[in-house]
């Protein structure tokens, strides 16, 4: 793919070739395995969805009969257009990253991985019906999802045509789990409790004592502002203002006026909770009025951990701005943006942008969960596969090292990936709690200033 970017029609879906992972348009509707849940239609194996096999087709002892049943096309829905688009380019080349080296590395027992990606539109109906329509004519059980949590949400709540897992790397809203009565959701990002709390605690272990949010009507950004406001108040701190404006990016909209809103009474922290289209219209709204007339720190959310606020708004304006993010896991996450940079340079986009690295390891994590179950379509399998691979106990296994982890699979021992963007453990919620890090903007480069555990 290079520094090339280029996304599927309305009508069309792009393939990612099994050689070098460079996409190549398909006019027609192709089909997508999934990594995701199915809320309505039931989340446990039918008969239908199970594999017909020889006795033997899934022996995890014996490498030499070891194979992987069901197909190995996987879609991966994303937002190719709307306010996540910028950073959805981004992702894109993290899913291409793990999926070359996934079959640089042999692929799935000798069988390449395909990704199929589909745009969303960052659009409800859009991802619902392409939820439906692929997993009709799919005879895979995985959805892998990269959108926001509105449009995933719509995905759970539609009548599925079969049992299915949803893997989500992106959205974070705690109604996906709250939803989730049958164990089936997993995700590689942070929840908004642990982003909207960690900062809120950030904050107030910082001497603040007032705070104002500045909070975008969608469930993404309501369920951080919902956490901030909850553990800062819990903690002894005041919320002095919660000013509610449009989630889209509106060049008409008075980001002024709410700007004065969040600052009356002078909090010690204004906590700005948008993407970041629209943060940068806040912040160039606040750099733009007379010296002194918007009070408060800026804490940042962590979607604003781009370097497009500091190019946008100016780096001495950003200077002493603050925010929240996943740790990660630095060895895991030099290794990954390491090979990132080799491929792609960083002309098109940063790997250290939020959620790359938990699009990266949601395909390692899928591709790894296949070839331990030996199976893309039962879900009980999989579901078992997914803990069993992320989880300790086992022998590490990291970002770039599929070949490892498979021939630790075949030889029937047990594996931990340690990914990209963290450990990556899933609890019995299907979620990952990772330590956080709070950042401060100097100069235009983001300092970590502590980690700690929410």
């Amino acid at each position: 793919m290079g520094n090339e970017q280029t996304w599927p029609s309305q009508k069309g879906r792009r393939n990612m070739s099994t050689s070098n992972g460079r996409g190549i348009w398909r006019g027609a509707l192709a089909l997508w395995g999934v990594v995701a849940t199915a809320a309505a239609g039931g989340c446990g194996s039918s008969p239908a969805s199970k594999p017909v096999t020889s006795p033997d087709a899934g022996d995890q002892t014996d490498s030499t009969i070891k194979t992987v049943t069901g197909p190995l096309t996987v879609g991966f829905l994303l937002p190719a257009t709307g306010s996540l688009a910028d950073q959805a380019a981004v992702w894109e080349m993290g899913v291409q990253l793990a999926q070359t080296e996934i079959n640089a590395a042999g692929g799935l027992m000798g069988r390449p991985l395909t990704l199929d990606i589909q745009d969303s539109k960052f659009d409800n109906a859009t991802a619902a019906m392409q939820a439906q329509a692929l997993l009709d004519d799919s005879h895979a059980s995985f959805l892998l999802t990269a959108d926001g949590t509105g449009p995933v949400i719509a995905v759970l709540q539609a009548t599925l045509p079969k049992p299915a897992i949803l893997f989500a790397s992106t959205a974070s809203g705690d109604q996906l789990v709250d939803m989730d009565t049958t164990d089936s959701v997993f995700r590689t990002v942070a929840s908004v409790s642990l982003i909207g709390g960690g900062t809120a605690k950030a904050a107030f272990d910082k001497g603040a004592r007032t705070m104002a949010i500045l909070q975008g009507n969608n469930p993404y950004t309501l369920g951080c502002a919902d956490a901030a406001a909850a553990y800062f108040t819990q903690a002894g701190g005041t919320v002095t203002n919660r000013v509610m404006f449009p989630y889209a990016p509106d060049p008409t909209y008075n980001y002024a006026a709410d700007l004065a809103t969040a600052s009356a009474g002078a909090p010690d922290v204004i906590y700005l909770v948008p993407h970041p289209a629209v943060g940068i219209s806040f912040l160039k709204a606040w750099t733009s009025a007379p010296a002194g007339k918007f009070a408060g720190q800026w804490y940042l959310n962590e979607t604003l951990r781009t370097d497009a606020i500091p190019a946008n708004v100016g780096m001495a304006a950003t200077t002493g701005m603050r925010g929240v993010v996943p740790a990660g896991n630095p060895t895991g996450n030099a290794a990954m943006i390491s090979a990132f940079t080799t491929a792609y340079g960083t002309a098109s986009g940063s790997p250290t942008i939020p959620r790359v690295a938990e699009n990266y390891d949601a395909v390692y994590l899928m591709a790894l969960a296949i070839a331990q179950a030996g199976t893309s379509t039962d879900v009980d399998a999989i579901r078992t596969a997914l803990r069993a691979v992320a989880n300790p106990p086992g022998i590490v296994v990291g970002p770039g090292e599929f070949a490892k982890g498979i021939e630790l699979i075949k030889a029937g021992t047990d594996i931990n990936y340690e990914g990209a963007s963290g450990t990556v453990d899933l609890d019995d919620k299907g979620n990952v709690n990772p330590m956080l890090a709070e950042w401060e903007l100097q100069s235009g480069t983001f300092t970590v200033l502590q980690t700690f555990s929410p």
